[in-house]
């Protein structure tokens, strides 16, 4: 006997049919179809709501009975966090001034002692084609072709062209763009165990602590002892006790800044990272690394005064025969988000001598 009669398989065949249809309909978009679910949405929508309400009381409750070690740990580790910014930005600005006291001592340039103007980009933003926008500052403010240009990340570009109000940008990224470099990394010594503590020089020192080697020696006098009747007896053995205790001392040194290597830093367009060419693939101060950091080298013949930020090895591209590596570095700044730069007003040693 059949499990279904013919009018059932008839009456299903025209449901699943019927089903069929209606999600064609559906989705090649149908104004009735659209309307009917709109309105059902908007008919069903106090009932979600109140849904939520319900629910909302018991879903935090178990979400606290749940996921409250989590939060704690992940609070433990942000508080942790934010500890060790504090003491990097305490360290980074003791840093920075006994950097500037430094090169006060010695009669360098520093670019504390650089005057600043802060400009707004009023031209275009930057393009896979040009490489370069406007600011509001001119010749009337100072401004010289050839000075450098930041933002609060880093290098920008340098100023090409100038007239009394405006002036041209040129980016970092522009391919007719090239300043000296030098590639820096931080090197983090390990703690070194000697007797006595040595530290090697030019290396500041966080923290030393040492201990000195002791040695005591305590001889007991000799002594005699008279029996009656047997005169003098020889000496009693001498007592000699030697107490020695050796420690060692452990130095822990700074974290110190290595220049591995310089180079020239070459703008490539605005799809393409700038790339950092002529730098020698020696170990003599440890072999360049993705996530060095990339500086102004500085110069009579660079544009830009020393230690200004670029960016961070991206890449490190083997050289083919006797070329060099290749590093394409990722800029601090964001080239397409520029909004306020700051122009520094630094002439090169060579074109300052020239002018005078």
């Amino acid at each position: 006997m059949a499990i279904y009669s013919a009018g059932r398989r008839r009456t299903m065949i025209i449901l699943l049919l019927s089903s069929i249809l209606l999600i064609t309909l559906d989705l090649r978009g149908n104004a009735v179809f659209n309307a009917a679910r709109s309105g059902f949405g908007y008919a069903m929508r106090p009932f979600e709501i109140a849904g939520e309400v319900v629910t909302r009381p018991v879903t935090r409750v178990w979400d606290g009975m749940t996921k409250v070690d989590d939060l704690e740990r992940e609070n433990a580790r942000l508080q942790q966090q934010i500890d060790t910014q504090r003491g990097d930005q305490v360290a980074a600005q003791a840093a920075l001034q006994e950097n500037y006291e430094l090169r006060r001592a010695l009669n360098l340039e520093s670019l504390a002692e650089l005057e600043l103007k802060t400009c707004q980009v009023i031209g275009s933003s930057p393009s896979n084609f040009d490489q370069r926008v406007e600011i509001d500052c001119g010749s009337l403010d100072s401004l010289r072709v050839g000075m450098p240009v930041v933002n609060d990340a880093g290098l920008v570009g340098k100023i090409t062209n100038v007239s009394p109000e405006t002036s041209i940008v040129m980016l970092v990224t522009d391919p007719l763009y090239h300043v000296p470099v030098k590639v820096i990394a931080e090197v983090d010594p390990t703690p070194s165990t000697t007797a006595p503590a040595t530290v090697p020089s030019g290396l500041a020192v966080e923290d030393v602590t040492t201990t000195t080697t002791s040695t005591t020696t305590t001889t007991l006098p000799p002594s005699s002892t008279s029996v009656p009747g047997e005169g003098s007896v020889a000496p009693d053995v001498f007592g000699s006790t030697t107490s020695s205790t050796s420690t060692t001392s452990t130095t822990t040194l700074a974290p110190i800044e290595v220049t591995r290597e310089t180079g020239v830093l070459d703008g490539f367009g605005g799809d393409r990272l700038p790339r950092v060419s002529f730098i020698a693939d020696s170990p003599l101060f440890g072999r360049v690394a993705e996530g060095d950091s990339v500086l102004t080298a500085g110069g009579s013949d660079s544009l830009a005064p020393p230690n200004i930020p670029i960016g961070r090895v991206a890449n490190v591209i083997p050289g083919t025969g006797v070329e060099g590596l290749q590093l394409e570095v990722e800029l601090n700044a964001d080239l397409e988000r520029l909004n306020f730069v700051t122009v520094i007003l630094y002439t090169a040693p060579r074109e300052a001598s020239a002018i005078q």
